[in-house]
């Protein structure tokens, strides 16, 4: 396999400490607000208690790690204020003010369907979903209640959860042998339910989901394999059907990114002779249209990581044209623009090494991996506040940000000693969630887009 240069930015650094515990700042954007969640009523289920009590499990992990809300601890005050003896009864507003609790969430399973009943002390309404199948199949019943979680979301705070979304990484099992493979696999955002969505692919790195046409869901995905050798970009329906390669351009082809308009495809070649940034216009059913262009390249100086940004209109990616590697972002040039004269702007000024940033869907942020006193980190720049901060401490390397499609969570990797995890956060909240589990080391992790 050809050494590339471009392996700075893809793969991680030496001295890790894979067995320390990960932490981030303890500020946050907003205060979590308190949530009371019942035991399940059990109303004629169908189900055992265990696993009532599985189910239930599901639903406190989605309710504590959706960024606006947390658990409180459940006492007999609480549990009597709950009406247990009622399903339809939530208890009144000013005992739940009391108590300091601002919502109220109480499910129900009869006869294998799935209700909940939801209380919002602050403004005294109450809000009821029923009619949620379940089938006794845990993998199944898993993303049943990812859905009704988001529903509760979308029925709290008016907008989307991120429980019902997927994740894509790559998995290296053999890590000790001098050929170890490295396959594409997909699992809920909270790591259960993973599966291999590609065989044979070859040593494959930095996939991502082929952005969905409005109103569809993700059904394909883009990715970069060394089965030839050298390192080509590729795209594959999810599950089924022989990879198809994105192009025949010589050298090698690192780091696709995708606009979420589907209409460019923003890459890594050394096809001049450096790592150089190219740009191809690209329809997702027809594949590439007209040649790629070189749309930013400097004197021995190496590019890497593309991301676009909302629009389409501009770029975030790395060069170490100064020195080391730093985030700067451009608009895209025009056709007739020369490249001497297309210049960009520095985003990452706190720190003198980094690597992979990541455009937020809403186009306010920019998430990205910096050294920060000999640990790689992550990073957020705020356009909005023109500022950077950290996000994550602790003594273990960090890589690979993805942001979810609400803009407040995010899905990193970190690594080292052959070890590597995957983790959730979310700007509200002061801990990160190991949600990898298995042998293999678990990286480039990209979040499921939405339309």
């Amino acid at each position: 396999m050809k050494t590339c240069k471009l392996f700075l930015f893809i793969f991680l650094c030496s001295s890790l400490f894979a067995d320390e515990p990960l932490f981030v700042r303890l500020e946050t954007e907003k205060p979590l607000l308190p949530l009371y969640l019942t035991n399940v009523i059990d109303d004629n289920s169908g189900f055992d208690k265990s696993y009532l009590k599985q189910l239930e499990q599901v639903l406190s992990f989605d309710l504590s790690h959706n960024g606006m809300t947390y658990l409180v601890k459940p006492s007999q005050e609480m549990a009597k204020a709950s009406h247990p003896e009622s399903f339809e009864n939530l208890g009144d507003v000013q005992q739940w003010n009391a108590l300091k609790v601002h919502y109220v969430i109480k499910p129900r399973i009869q006869n294998k369907q799935l209700a909940v009943r939801m209380l919002s002390v602050n403004n005294g309404t109450g809000k009821a979903l029923d009619g949620i199948a379940l089938t006794g199949n845990l993998a199944q019943d898993r993303r049943q209640i990812h859905l009704i979680a988001d529903k509760i979301h979308q029925a709290l705070f008016g907008n989307e959860g991120i429980a019902s979304t997927r994740i894509i990484y790559t998995l290296k099992r053999n890590a000790a042998t001098k050929d170890p493979s490295s396959d594409i696999w997909e699992a809920d955002y909270d790591g259960f339910n993973a599966r291999q969505v590609l065989t044979n692919a070859g040593y494959c790195v930095t996939p991502l989901y082929v952005p969905p046409k409005s109103g569809g869901a993700a059904g394909s995905i883009c990715f970069v394999s060394y089965k030839t050798g050298q390192p080509k970009i590729y795209f594959s329906s999810l599950g089924k059907g022989e990879p198809q390669r994105f192009s025949l351009l010589s050298g090698n082809q690192l780091m696709p990114s995708l606009s979420r308009q589907r209409n460019k495809i923003a890459f890594i070649s050394d096809v001049t002779g450096n790592p150089d940034l190219f740009l191809q216009e690209f329809d997702p059913e027809q594949g590439p249209i007209g040649k790629p262009r070189q749309i930013y390249a400097t004197h021995q100086a190496t590019q890497g990581s593309p991301t676009f940004s909302p629009d389409g209109k501009s770029i975030a990616f790395v060069t170490n044209k100064d020195g080391s590697p730093r985030i700067y972002i451009m608009d895209i040039p025009t056709p007739d623009m020369r490249l001497k004269d297309i210049k960009a702007n520095l985003i990452s000024k706190a720190n003198r090494e980094n690597s992979a940033p990541s455009w937020s869907p809403d186009g306010t942020k920019l998430a990205y991996c910096a050294m920060t006193n000999g640990v790689r980190q992550i990073w957020i720049y705020d356009f909005l506040k023109r500022q950077e901060w950290q996000l994550t401490q602790g003594g273990t390397h960090k890589e690979n940000p993805s942001w979810a499609p609400n803009n407040l969570h995010l899905v990193f990797n970190s690594t080292g000693n052959d070890v590597s995890e995957l983790y959730l956060i979310n700007l509200n909240q002061s801990n990160a969630t190991k949600i990898s589990a298995g042998a293999g080391e678990k990286r480039f992790p990209f979040w499921e887009p939405r339309s």
